[in-house]
């Protein structure tokens, strides 16, 4: 029997997160318990954030979320990411650190739990696995943009700058810095180890499989991020 897309349900439009750990790949390769802490530990951040309206979809070494409401998927953002700076900021040892970071897009998408079993009869008796399927083009935008983010940061893709729910208004800029008074504390502590972690970083290159030149891009992004405006 052929899949019926017509029978889909109509996409509504919602933010669309992707955050994931930098160079899982290079963790992986040396130890899979040291990959494992990493990618346990940001999956522990989001569930532990507020999830009023917020949906997550894990994904290996991340997560897409998505939300209808722009201050929802904020304050989510703003959890997850003070929670794992926590978490570096207290871990002494360089090798047992970890960064993650994130983007965020704004579009038409479809739940795989909105779809119907009669699309197809062999999704019948499935509900848990369709329900772990996110449809729509925020998803590609979100993952693509997430290369441009800094090291704890959210980089805003151009859809979520153009366009906003109804009575909501657009991000305005092309990084969303999630610092409030709640958690300054780890923000305002970041960039100064971030720096000396990335100096640690470019003294051993090859024994972390970190390419030299990566590691100035990322302490330079590192730098503008973190920098009082």
């Amino acid at each position: 029997m052929p899949f019926k897309a017509n029978l889909l349900p109509d996409p509504t439009n919602e933010y669309v997160a992707w955050v994931d750990v930098m160079g899982i790949q290079s963790a992986m390769s040396r130890s899979i318990s040291i990959s494992a802490n990493f990618i346990f530990k940001l999956h522990i951040a989001a569930l532990n954030a507020p999830r009023n309206n917020v949906q997550i979809y894990p994904v290996m070494d991340g997560f897409y979320a998505s939300s209808p409401d722009k201050e929802e998927i904020v304050a989510f953002l703003r959890h997850v990411m003070s929670a794992v700076g926590q978490i570096f900021l207290q871990t002494p040892e360089p090798l047992h650190r970890f960064i993650v970071r994130g983007a965020l897009a704004f579009g038409p998408v479809v739940h795989g739990s909105q779809v119907p079993e009669t699309v197809d009869e062999g999704l019948v008796g499935h509900d848990k696995y369709k329900s772990a399927i996110l449809l729509g083009m925020p998803i590609v935008q979100a993952n693509k943009a997430e290369g441009s983010a800094p090291p704890f940061g959210i980089h805003v893709h151009e859809s979520a700058r153009a366009f906003a729910p109804a009575g909501q208004q657009p991000f305005h800029h092309v990084w969303l810095k999630w610092v409030n008074p709640d958690v300054g504390h780890v923000w305002n502590n970041l960039l100064k180890q971030l720096i000396a972690h990335y100096d640690w970083c470019a003294s051993r290159p090859n024994r972390l499989l970190y390419d030299a030149t990566r590691v100035a891009i990322h302490k330079q992004l590192a730098n503008e991020y973190f920098a009082t405006e």
